[in-house]
């Protein structure tokens, strides 16, 4: 065929969608993670760029999308639209990529000399197509032998021409398979990954492999890829993975175990009538038979969580059981570190630096303003000072931070206090490799959950003592367990609890506020006019008002009367994500309004998602490398044209490339889970009824708490009240509590 000519179309596209046919020039840009891609495609004749898009139709055309191992050289099919990038201009962003059979020997001899095929040079090529014609892919992959005597193709070489050969039709057919079955690339390329090229039979055989921990799919897409094959709804296999997703659905809301009887409820309500109950029970027992699922007297957990929640009991009641051990401190060391200190403690402080100085295993909690950080100091002060080596720690980054700021310490995240490496995804530090230390220290233990418990305490070998500090009314972890409410049910750890407010300045009602919202009061307000407070609402009836609102006194009131940054300084916490006033929209306009300050205004777009200098991000990982943590905020400073941006941290300045941009997350409003372990100069927190699933009186405490200066409160008395009066946190399933009785009783 003459390349000139137009080739026969390769199908047609689906509804919606253009096509772009060529072959792939130059890979501008790809990352191995996220898969997005940035290919110049060489049009064949027919399928350039269309008339009328822009004032001069260049001879190659620039795609963006996502696929795994673009290559140069190779003949594509891509389904999509076109766009016009601000920056870059007229582009094909693709959804599909189909790679194509070259279509003529130029395209054959280009394909194998490409760079998917190292030590096969131009000439080398030309002499294989000119030995096996045109069909020489085809030949090759039907007999690898038709290759021996094609001359100055070595053979170590021609070994894995026909390696890559096989393995490029294996994942050719995998992504047909994987595409009909309706997953994306990402989604393709991870199941690949995972379970190899044979993927289609395990899949056949078994569609819910691929809810197995394959990153990004779960149990609603392999229900529809079995749909899609075509097996039974009432299938065992089904209703095996329904039980085990109910567990996993559980787990994902704070439980690590489920009654029997609420388990099969669950399950059998993600089927309706398609499964009955007492197929859901033998799928259950078969589970149970095969371990993967642990049954103890009538409840059941999912086996890492069964065996992290036992683990922990265990070496709980393993260091407590080292007691009595000898005081590090005595009343009158105490009294020379009050005198040196200036601070004189009431007396159930001095009965807590003693306590806690004392056991083995020891719990501090109470709320804000009742003395904890103090009494941490003092403890910190007095063992070193008989020195004692004291590790500090807390389970995000934001916390770590506060807790070294609090006690003039090194603080650090539990992670990385254990030395977790993100590759083997383990930890250094272990019962082998405890940590090397006289006293561990850890705050904000709310948010500790059963999984990294029991990697903490596993950790911890006698003589070293641990210490855990926190608020028993803060939410509760975002991962399974109830830890903190656990140790403090079992009911032998020694606890110290601080209950007398005592950080309270003339006329602060933040403190205030918060104790009387714990106790169902509403908050207490100054009187209007009144500048000097440090506690406000701002009445809104509906969403619509109440999102206009919080934008008017974030960006003009706050800074007007108090003197902040509100780029900097003000923190809007949201109790949801959706609606007028959740996350996404408050951040949409917040960003709208910081855009404002720029002349020209730097962008990066990723799929739907547009990054801006000016933003204010967090990051939503621990990355070891970059050294920034889950919950660090920060604000871009620099956009690149190679898919890159720069964020400002308060301690320096840290790139990010393709997919690393992912672990980013817009941030002038964030969700009060997130914000916990934090602490800002000035919190706004929107009420709507709209959150009314949402609005609870520990999430509006916790909100609260998180203001170190202001707090503005703004929305309707209505869904203030709803939020105080609803003070169920919702309880968790767990047993650590039990365990660690049984274990001491």
């Amino acid at each position: 065929m003459n390349r000139d000519e137009t080739p026969a179309r390769e199908g047609d596209p689906s509804p919606g969608r253009e096509v772009v046919q060529g072959t792939v020039e130059r890979v501008t840009y790809a990352d191995a993670t996220s898969l997005y891609t940035v290919l110049k495609i060489d049009p064949e004749k027919g399928y350039d760029i269309p008339a009328g898009r822009g004032p001069f139709r260049p001879t190659r055309v620039t795609a963006v999308g996502r696929v795994d191992a673009p290559t140069e050289g190779v003949r594509v099919r891509l389904e999509g639209r076109w766009t016009e990038h601000k920056n870059h201009g007229l582009q094909f962003e693709f959804e599909l990529l189909e790679v194509l059979q070259p279509r003529d020997r130029y395209g054959l001899v280009r394909y194998l000399s490409s760079s998917r095929f190292p030590g096969i040079g131009e000439k080398t090529a030309e002499r294989i197509v000119e030995k096996l014609g045109d069909k020489a892919l085809e030949v090759i992959l039907a007999d690898p032998k038709s290759l021996i005597g094609v001359r100055g193709l070595k053979l170590e070489t021609r070994e894995a021409l026909v390696g890559a050969l096989f393995a490029e039709a294996g994942t050719h057919r995998a992504n047909v398979f994987l595409r009909e079955l309706g997953l994306g690339p990402q989604q393709s390329a991870a199941v690949i990954r995972k379970l190899g090229l044979e993927c289609e039979a395990l899949i056949r055989n078994d569609p819910y492999v691929l809810a197995s921990g394959i990153p990004g799919i779960g149990f609603a897409l392999a229900d529809r890829a079995r749909a899609a094959l075509e097996i039974a709804v009432d299938d065992p296999r089904r209703a095996r993975a329904g039980v085990l997703h109910a567990l996993r659905l559980a787990s994902e809301e704070g439980h690590t175990l489920l009654a029997r009887e609420r388990l099969l409820q669950n399950a059998q309500a993600l089927f309706g009538d398609a499964i009955p109950l007492e197929a859901l029970e033998s799928a259950l027992g078969v589970l149970v038979e095969q371990r993967n699922l642990v049954e103890e007297e009538g409840k059941l957990w999912l086996p890492h969580l069964y065996h992290c929640e036992s683990e922990l009991a265990k070496n709980l009641a393993r260091l407590l059981a080292l007691a009595p051990v000898r005081p590090l401190a005595d009343a009158r060391a105490l009294a020379a570190a009050e005198q040196r200190s200036g601070i004189e403690l009431h007396p159930l402080q001095r009965e807590a630096v003693l306590g806690l100085l004392a056991a083995p295993v020891a719990l501090l909690t109470g709320g804000p303003g009742v003395g904890k950080t103090t009494i941490v100091r003092f403890v910190v002060s007095l063992a070193e000072s008989v020195g004692t080596r004291v590790l500090l720690a807390s389970p995000t980054g934001r916390a770590a931070k506060r807790l070294s700021e609090a006690t003039g310490g090194d603080a650090q995240t539990i992670h990385r206090m254990l030395g977790y490496d993100p590759v083997g995804q383990g930890f250094l530090h272990d019962a082998q490799n405890p940590l090397e230390a006289d006293l561990v220290i850890v705050d904000e233990i709310s948010m500790l959950d059963v999984v990294l418990g029991h990697h903490l305490l596993k950790a911890v070998a006698a003589p070293t003592r641990i210490l855990f500090v926190g608020d028993p009314n803060q939410l509760p972890s975002v991962g399974p367990g109830n830890v903190l409410h656990d140790m403090l049910g079992s009911q032998v750890v020694p606890t110290y609890r601080l209950t007398h407010i005592y950080r309270q300045s003339q006329g602060s009602l933040i403190v205030t506020n918060a104790h009387r919202i714990l106790d169902g009061e509403e908050p207490e307000l100054p009187e209007p006019g009144d500048r000097k407070s440090d506690f406000y609402f701002f009445p809104a009836d509906d969403a619509l008002k109440c999102a206009e609102r919080v934008v008017e006194v974030v960006t003009q009131r706050i800074p007007q009367t108090f003197g902040l940054d509100w780029t900097k300084d003000v923190q809007v916490l949201a109790p949801m994500y959706k609606g007028e006033c959740g996350v996404d929209a408050l951040n949409e306009r917040l960003r709208e309004e910081r855009a404002k300050s720029f002349k020209t205004v730097r962008e990066l777009r990723q799929g739907a998602r547009v990054w801006r200098v000016g933003d204010r991000v967090i990051h939503t990982r621990n990355d070891y490398e970059k050294e920034v943590f889950n919950g660090d905020m920060g604000e871009i400073v620099r956009v690149g044209d190679d898919n890159s941006l720069v964020v400002r941290f308060p301690e320096r300045e840290v790139p990010y490339t393709g997919a690393e941009v992912g672990d980013l997350q817009p941030a002038f409003a964030i969700t009060v889970h997130r914000s916990q372990g934090g602490e800002f100069p000035a919190v706004v927190f929107p009420l709507v009824t709209q959150h009314y699933v949402m609005l609870q009186r520990h999430l509006l405490y916790t909100a609260v708490t998180r203001a170190k200066r202001l707090v503005v409160l703004v929305g309707s008395k209505r869904a203030l009240r709803m939020a105080i009066d609803n003070a169920e946190q919702g309880s968790r399933e767990s047993a650590l509590a039990k365990k660690l009785a049984d274990l001491r009783s």
